[in-house]
C-alpha cells in the first residue's frame, strides 16, 4: 500500500502518514471534547464520533494535487514523471481542504449520516484552515480534478479505505447525528477542528517523522494538553464575597455583599442571559464576578471572558481579573489580555521557540500557555479580558470565527458598558448575545441605564412593554432556558448632590493648585490634544515642582499612556 504523506521532515523527505495525523488530531480532539462533558450533553454528541468527524479533517490529502507537493515522495514512488506530465501541480485540486470536503460528504452519506448533515459537517471540517467552501446538496466538487489515471493510483479508494480505518478506529457507531447551518453544535465543532489541528501538529508532541506509537498517544495527548494549558482548572471551594474582593493591602476592611450584588447571586445561578442596570461605583462588577465565581466552582461554567469597550478599559480590568483568577484558582492559570495592542501589555504574550523532533530549540521557557498567544487562539485560554470585538469576530464573516464559538462556549461572558455603543455595533451584540446563549454561555451584561427597546431586544422582556417608568431602577432582568424571568429591582443608592460652579480659566486654575498642594487629585480636561499640552506647561509653570503633574493624550506611544 503506498505511504501517503501528511508531514515532511526537516530533510523534504516524506513524514508520518495522513492516517498517522489524523489519529492524533482526532485524539486530541476527543480528549478536549471528553473535557467538555457538558457541551457534548447539550449537543448530543458522544465523544467517540467527535473524535473520528475531526480525525476526518485531512482526508483531502489523499490526493494527487497535495501530494505532488513533496519532490521526493515522487522520486520514491517513481511518480516524478507522471506528475509532470499529468500537471498534478495546475490540473490537479492543491487545498486538500476542498478535496477534505468532498470527500468527506461522500463518505458520510454512504455511512448513513443524513444528507443535510453531511452537507454542513464536511463543508466544517474541510474549512480547519480557516475558509469555508459552500455546501452543496449534490455534492461538492473542487474546481480542479482529484484523480489520475496515469498514476494507477485508486485515490477515490484510498480516500475511503483511510475514511472507514479512522471510523473503526474511534469505534463510532452514531450515524444518526444531525446538523445543519443553524445548529450552534457545527460551529463548535468547526472550532474544535482547528484547535485540534494545531495541537495535533505541534512538533512539541508530535513528530512528523515519526509515528506515535498507538498505546502512547493518550498519554501524549494528555501531556499535551496539560503543557499548553486545557488540564481541568480545579477552583476553591466556599469563597466569601470578602475573601473575593477584600483589598490585599487592607485585610482588616471587611467586604459585604450589598443589595444588588445578592440578588444577583440568587438571579444568576444558571446559563443564560442577564442583564444588570445600576449606576457606576454600585458593584456591577464585583456582582457579575461573584455570579462567575459561583458557577465555575459548580461546574456550570469553565471560563470566564470580559469585554469591555475601549483597549485602555481592557487593561485596568486585566489587572482586577488577575487577582481574582489567583484567588478562586488552585491551578496556574494565565488571564490573557486580548486586544490589538495586548502584546505591548501582556507580558506573558511573548512567542516561544517551536521545538522540534530532534530536540532543537526547546526553550520553553514561557510553559505551554504561550500557545494561547496567538491572537486566533486567545479567547481559548479559560481565563481573558479584552475588547468586545475579539468576541463580535465570531459573528462576522471573519477567518477561523467559528474558533471563537469554540473558545467561548460554556464560559461566563461578562459585556461591560453596553450602553455606550452605536446602533451597528449594538447591532453585532444582539447577534453574538444569542449566539453565546446557544453555546451554552452565562452572558451577563453590566450596564449604567438601557432604554426599554433595547433591554427588550437583549432579554425579551415583557415588562418592557409598559413605560419605562414602570420599571424600577436599579434592575436585574434575564432570561433563562428559553423563558424570561421576573424583573428584580433593588433599592437605588442615596442620591447625591454635585456643586457645579463656573469659573474663568484663571480662577481655575488658582482652584486646581490650591487643591493639588492641600494634598486634593485634581483632572483637568481638555478638548485637544494642543489645548491639554498647552495646559500641562502653564501647571509646570506655575507650580514649579510643588506636586506632580501627569499629562495623558492619545499621541503618546501605547506603551506610555
Amino acid at each position: 500500500m503506498i505511504h501517503f504523506w501528511a508531514k515532511t521532515t526537516q530533510e523534504k523527505k516524506p513524514g508520518i502518514s495522513v492516517y498517522d495525523h489524523m489519529v492524533n488530531v482526532g485524539c486530541v480532539a476527543q480528549s478536549m471534547a471528553e473535557a467538555s462533558a457538558e457541551m457534548l450533553k447539550r449537543f448530543y454528541l458522544p465523544s467517540s464520533t467527535i473524535g473520528a468527524l475531526v480525525a476526518l479533517h485531512d482526508l483531502g490529502k489523499i490526493s494527487p494535487g497535495f501530494q505532488r507537493k513533496c519532490q521526493k515522495w515522487l522520486e520514491e514512488t517513481g511518480l516524478l514523471n507522471i506528475a509532470r506530465n499529468g500537471c498534478w501541480d495546475t490540473a490537479m485540486e492543491s487545498d486538500h481542504g476542498k478535496v477534505s470536503h468532498a470527500a468527506i460528504q461522500n463518505f458520510l452519506i454512504e455511512i448513513g449520516v443524513n444528507r443535510t448533515t453531511a452537507k454542513f459537517v464536511s463543508s466544517v471540517l474541510g474549512a480547519h484552515h480557516g475558509r469555508l467552501n459552500r455546501p452543496n446538496d449534490r455534492g461538492y466538487v473542487p474546481q480542479g480534478l482529484m484523480a489520475d489515471s496515469a498514476s494507477q493510483i485508486d485515490w477515490d479508494s484510498a480516500r475511503r479505505a483511510t475514511a472507514q480505518k479512522i471510523w473503526d478506529y474511534f469505534e463510532a457507531k452514531d450515524t444518526t447525528i444531525e446538523m445543519d447551518d443553524s445548529s450552534p453544535s457545527l460551529w463548535w465543532l468547526a472550532g474544535l477542528t482547528s484547535v485540534a489541528d494545531w495541537i495535533g501538529s505541534d512538533e512539541r508532541f508530535f513528530s512528523p517523522e515519526i509515528r506515535t506509537k498507538p498505546e502512547d498517544t493518550s498519554s501524549i495527548v494528555r501531556i499535551a494538553l496539560e503543557f499548553i494549558g486545557f488540564q481541568k482548572t480545579e477552583f476553591i471551594q466556599n469563597l466569601s464575597f470578602h475573601d473575593l474582593f477584600h483589598d490585599k493591602d487592607k485585610p482588616e476592611e471587611r467586604w459585604n455583599p450589598n443589595e444588588l450584588q445578592e440578588k444577583t447571586l440568587a438571579t444568576v445561578n444558571a446559563p443564560g442571559v442577564y442583564v444588570i442596570e445600576a449606576p457606576m461605583g454600585v458593584g456591577k462588577t464585583e456582582a457579575a464576578l461573584w455570579a462567575a465565581y459561583q458557577l465555575l466552582k459548580s461546574g456550570k461554567a469553565t471560563g470566564i471572558y470580559f469585554a469591555l469597550p475601549t483597549q485602555a478599559t481592557s487593561n485596568r480590568m486585566h489587572l482586577r481579573m488577575r487577582e481574582f483568577n489567583r484567588r478562586i484558582s488552585r491551578t496556574p492559570n494565565t488571564t490573557r489580555l486580548i486586544h490589538g495592542n495586548s502584546w505591548l501589555i501582556d507580558q506573558t504574550v511573548v512567542l516561544s521557540p517551536v521545538a522540534t523532533s530532534n530536540g532543537a530549540a526547546s526553550d520553553d521557557a514561557r510553559t505551554g500557555r504561550d500557545w494561547f498567544a496567538s491572537p486566533k487562539r486567545s479567547l481559548i485560554a479559560p481565563f481573558g479580558v479584552g475588547t468586545i470585538d475579539q468576541a463580535l469576530l465570531g459573528v462576522v464573516a471573519a477567518k477561523h470565527f467559528f474558533v471563537r464559538h469554540f473558545g467561548l462556549a460554556g464560559k461566563v461572558v461578562i459585556l461591560d458598558e453596553i450602553h455606550s455603543y452605536d446602533v451597528y455595533t449594538g447591532t453585532l451584540v444582539d447577534k453574538l448575545v444569542t449566539t453565546l446563549e446557544a453555546l451554552g454561555c452565562t452572558v451577563i451584561i453590566l450596564s449604567a441605564t438601557l432604554t426599554g427597546k433595547r433591554r427588550g431586544k437583549i432579554v425579551s422582556c415583557t415588562e418592557d412593554s409598559k413605560k419605562e417608568t414602570d420599571l424600577l431602577y436599579p434592575l436585574i432582568t434575564g432570561r433563562k432556558e428559553g423563558r424570561t424571568l421576573t424583573p428584580t429591582p433593588t433599592t437605588p443608592p442615596k442620591p447625591r448632590t454635585i456643586k457645579v460652579n463656573f469659573l474663568s480659566e484663571e480662577s481655575a486654575i488658582n482652584e486646581a493648585i490650591i487643591a493639588a498642594q492641600n494634598g486634593g487629585v485634581v483632572l483637568w480636561i481638555c478638548n485637544t490634544v494642543s489645548a491639554a499640552q498647552k495646559q500641562y506647561k502653564r501647571f509646570r509653570k506655575f507650580t514649579k515642582g510643588d506636586f506632580p503633574i501627569g499629562l495623558l493624550h492619545s499621541r503618546f506611544p501605547f506603551w506610555q499612556r
